[in-house]
């Protein structure tokens, strides 16, 4: 940067500057967390707590800083147009309701919830507000990989607040879902200043089954779009309005994005290519107004993303792992095997986009974009580099690529769907522009485009429709696994009549495990993430060692009985505590349960059967009074005594 650059820098700091002592304060307050934090990582000043007050610290005033001069209700309330306050109100109408279709009958009603998430949920409880010192991201050893935070802190709020359960968690998801529709129907509007094009891309965005049913997938990607969407309405209001304090608005939640999922970065590098571009093709952005809005926003990203940037430089094999074993297989394909090895890669791309059924994990039996809106969204692209919205093309773009590397499963291009909207709404404008005219062909043009809409719109609704309508259409919402592990609480606790509905603080039940009358030992069927996070406060990991952790889906009868004994004869008695083993009753375990029915004599049997949402499910629960634990030890131990080379 030249000289000259620097100076006009500086002078625009210090027209835009509120408090110009603040900014160099934000600058001071972010050097020590680049040092408090490193001494954490380091361990020499291990979970000290300045590592983040000294980043909120920063961020505050990096951006109060910058906070608009003499600002006032009276002056707001001018900007606002009276379409902005229609357009919202006509947005909470026409989300609300029809994201809440059904809700007792639909897949992600109090008893739908997906295995990733619930691990975040479980996450979320161990590293976050527990007293653990705080850091942007985190190693999972069950998935072996580094999961940012941003997400657990977001879920984590919703409970403290509102309580521990799953209809508060659909909840906050439904409210990321409304956010990126909301905001990304705002610069919409801003991009184009056309009503038609503004309200057809909302009802099209509103009803695109691809967001509306990922939604309540509910792991941390679901706040990646809303992140990326406020970002990005910040980043053109503050060019629009030469204002630093947008800009520094964007940066925190570009800084956010990055922190909230692995496809966080996908962002940063859809901005920095469209960046370079910009500088290249647009004399008009290198003008000095536009490149000192720029360098508030470099600024500003560094300040807000420091935490996370330390956790990269002292952990970096652990937090590109996850990335290196996505895109290991395809490099090395290309490598022996040139472009024909990609062959395979296309064809799974093309099933994800062009099929109905094939790698879809929430979106069985439907398009991620219907086929029609292919007709808007391809010239739409093509419009977006015209104009030179190159981050548009790319926002589109990468996540597409991205998951074609890593395989391209509907919920690694999530992030590009409001990016396709916009790009679909640039050749919608394009077709209102021409159908004014009085040419005949161009209101035929304007037509076709609109019956394009209509095309895709139907099915779309009808599709959603008929998905809420049935509580058992997502496999990955499993209902009988959330019903038998609300039962397993109440087993746990020792409640006389157990009950598979939901309770309000089912995620964090208060309960001191010395005062529990019994132990217990569980062996689930496919309630895996679930079953731990249900029975988290309870020692998860010990109840669920009568499994090794794992499912019986996952294991053969003899594993499950090997994993049943192993627990049994690791396990150390108490004097005043009985015993219950608990098993959900399957196919794979009918040898199981004929041994140990054979202990009745020690306690009793109890067959515990229900059903939810037509779901039929049964358990089965051996109880082995206090007395008699060690002598039924001890038969385990000599029944199972010629198979002890197989434990």
């Amino acid at each position: 940067m030249s000289i000259s650059k620097i100076s006009q820098f500086h002078t625009f700091l210090k027209v835009k500057s509120k408090k110009r002592v603040l900014l160099i304060f934000s600058f001071i307050s972010i050097s020590f967390c680049w040092c408090l934090s490193s001494l954490h990582y380091l361990k020499i000043a291990y979970g000290n707590n300045f590592s983040w007050i000294t980043w909120i610290i920063a961020v505050g005033t990096f951006l109060y800083s910058f906070f608009p001069k003499n600002i006032s209700p009276k002056k707001t309330k001018c900007y606002l147009k009276s379409f902005d306050l229609a357009l919202a109100i006509f947005l909470i109408i026409l989300y609300w309701p029809t994201h809440l279709w059904n809700f007792s009958s639909a897949p992600w009603n109090i008893n739908g919830l997906f295995d990733d998430a619930a691990w975040d949920i479980y996450f979320a409880k161990n590293h976050i507000f527990n007293g653990t010192p705080f850091q942007p991201a985190f190693f999972d050893t069950v998935g072996y990989i580094s999961r940012e935070v941003v997400f657990h802190y977001y879920i984590s709020l919703f409970f403290k607040l509102f309580g521990y359960n799953l209809l508060i968690f659909n909840i906050s998801l439904l409210i990321l879902g409304f956010i990126t529709v909301f905001i990304t129907t705002f610069i919409i509007d801003r991009l184009f200043k056309n009503k038609l094009v503004t309200i057809l891309s909302a009802i099209i965005f509103n009803f695109l089954p691809f967001h509306y049913l990922h939604i309540f997938m509910g792991h941390r990607y679901a706040i990646a779009a809303p992140l990326m969407v406020l970002s990005l309405y910040f980043l053109y209001t503050s060019f629009d309005n030469k204002s630093p304090f947008r800009a520094g608005l964007s940066a925190l939640f570009a800084a956010l994005c990055w922190n909230s999922a692995i496809m966080g970065k996908q962002f940063i590098l859809g901005l920095f290519l469209a960046g370079i571009l910009k500088i290249i093709f647009d004399k008009k952005w290198r003008s000095s107004k536009n490149i000192n809005i720029a360098l508030v926003w470099i600024s500003g990203f560094i300040i807000c993303a420091t935490p996370l940037l330390v956790y990269v430089i002292f952990n970096y094999p652990e937090y590109t792992l996850r990335e290196k074993n996505l895109s290991h297989e395809f490099f090395l394909n290309l490598k022996k095997g040139g472009l024909p090895a990609l062959n395979p890669y296309f064809e799974d791309l093309s099933k994800l986009f062009f099929t109905k059924y094939d790698l879809k994990f929430f979106l069985p039996g439907f398009y991620p974009i219907p086929l029609s809106y292919y007709f808007l969204l391809i010239p739409g692209l093509f419009l977006s580099l015209i104009k030179k919205r190159f981050e548009i093309f790319f926002l589109s773009l990468i996540p597409v690529f991205a998951a074609f590397i890593s395989k391209p499963y509907d919920f690694r291009v999530l992030l590009a769907v409001p990016a396709w909207i916009i790009s679909i709404a640039f050749s919608l404008d394009y077709l209102s522009e021409l159908a004014p005219r009085k040419k005949i062909f161009n209101k035929l043009i304007f037509s076709i485009g609109l019956t394009l809409v209509l095309i895709g719109l139907i099915p779309s609704v009808k599709y959603i429709w008929r998905v809420s309508k049935n509580p058992n259409y997502l496999y990955l919402l499993n209902h009988k696994d959330v019903a038998i592990c609300r039962l397993f609480q109440d087993i746990v606790e020792g409640k006389e009549n157990p009950a598979d509905k939901m309770k309000w603080d089912e995620f964090n039940r208060k309960i001191t495990i010395s005062f529990l009358s019994h132990d217990t030992f569980i062996c689930p069927f496919s309630a895996y993430a679930i079953a731990h996070l249900y029975l988290q406060n309870y020692d998860d990991k010990k109840i669920l060692s009568f499994c090794d952790q794992g499912i019986q889906l996952l294991q053969t009868p003899q594993e499950i009985l090997k994993n049943n004994i192993q627990a049994i004869l690791a396990y150390k008695p108490s004097s005043n505590k009985d015993l219950k083993l608990v098993w959900e009753i399957s196919d794979k375990i009918d040898n199981t349960l004929k041994i140990f029915s054979r202990y009745q004599k020690y306690g009793g049997k109890e067959i515990i059967n229900g059903k939810v949402d037509g779901n039929k499910y049964s358990l089965y629960i051996l109880t082995i009074k206090k007395e008699f634990i060690q002598q039924f030890q001890e038969e385990i131990r000599s029944e199972f005594y010629e198979y002890q080379n197989i434990f």
